[in-house]
């Protein structure tokens, strides 16, 4: 990895030249100060950039957001510096949006700041790579400079794990206090290396499952009644291992039971769901619930 760095030149009665070496570009400041980007560890404003050229390279799936590190920096000017960074987003395409830490921050010398940003792209986001350029405005008693330092990479991929429940048979409408059964599937797909995942869903106390007609493509299932009587939901745990690429998945099917006045499920008019929504532990990914009317 490599710091690039501001070297502060002052103007006395003439223009001091660094040579003839692609290694630096020159900024004038409005106060006369010349500002020439180097490369090493000596010069008086040091940003960071990886050995790709990159500030940081940020990978987010699509329907996701997150934080990260936009730019480090480090003040040996000498004197207390204020900076802010600025980033440059007309390559984002609709979808993707990137903010960056727009706000003044105040250094000391040798002190160093790291520039935080955030990312989001919405499930339809267009895959891609794209890159922001990052301006650095630095401030300080002596004079100021407005620099372009290296571009910060964003990468937009689709969903490494995806977590998806259908209804698979049974009515969507039925009548009151008549006996109903529904089977609904819960399936798991990862574009990532194999991997071990656990998968839990809710039952609620209207339902029994019917574990002879309950299977999966592969790994483990327990169903636990939590409650007292008939009034406990049933809570449901799939440990299941899925290799890069593929998908497995879990058939439930239930049943409407009778109630602790004897009469069968459901005994009233409205909307019940199936389930609480299947869960991805571990990903804060969760499946809306499967709704029905009577």
């Amino acid at each position: 990895m490599k710091w690039i760095a501001v070297l502060l030149i002052l103007l006395a009665s003439s223009v001091i030249l660094i040579g003839s070496s692609g290694n630096f570009r020159e900024y004038e400041s409005e106060r006369g100060v010349w500002a020439s980007i180097v490369q090493g560890n000596e010069s008086y404003i040091a940003y960071f950039c990886a050995e790709s050229g990159y500030s940081n390279v940020v990978t987010v799936e699509q329907g996701k957001t997150l934080s990260f590190d936009a730019l480090t920096i480090k003040n040996q000017i000498g004197e207390t510096l204020e900076a802010r960074i600025e980033g440059d987003y007309p390559s984002l395409p609709l979808g993707v949006n990137v903010e960056l830490e727009g706000g003044w921050i105040i250094l000391s010398d040798m002190e160093e700041y790291y520039f935080e940003g955030n990312v989001s792209a919405t499930s339809d986001a267009p895959i891609g790579i794209y890159e922001i350029p990052i301006m650095l405005y630095g401030d300080w008693d002596n004079g100021d400079a407005e620099i372009s330092v290296c571009l910060l990479k964003i990468s937009v991929i689709e969903p490494q794990v995806e977590l998806t429940k259908i209804l698979v048979s049974g009515n969507v409408t039925v009548p009151i206090k008549t006996n109903q059964s529904w089977t609904m599937r819960i399936e798991i797909t990862s574009r990532g290396s194999e991997k071990e995942f656990t998968v839990k869903d809710v039952i609620p106390a209207e339902f029994e499952v019917d574990l002879n007609q309950t299977s999966a493509t592969n790994g483990t299932y327990t169903f636990v009644k939590e409650g007292a009587g008939n009034m406990g939901s049933t809570h449901m745990k799939w440990v299941v291992t899925v290799g890069q690429g593929k998908s497995e998945y879990i058939d439930i099917t239930i049943y409407t039971k009778l109630n602790p006045g004897g009469q069968q499920e459901f005994t009233e008019p409205g909307f019940y769901n199936l389930n609480d929504g299947a869960e991805l532990a571990g990903y804060n990914i969760k499946t809306p619930a499967i709704v029905v009317e009577a």
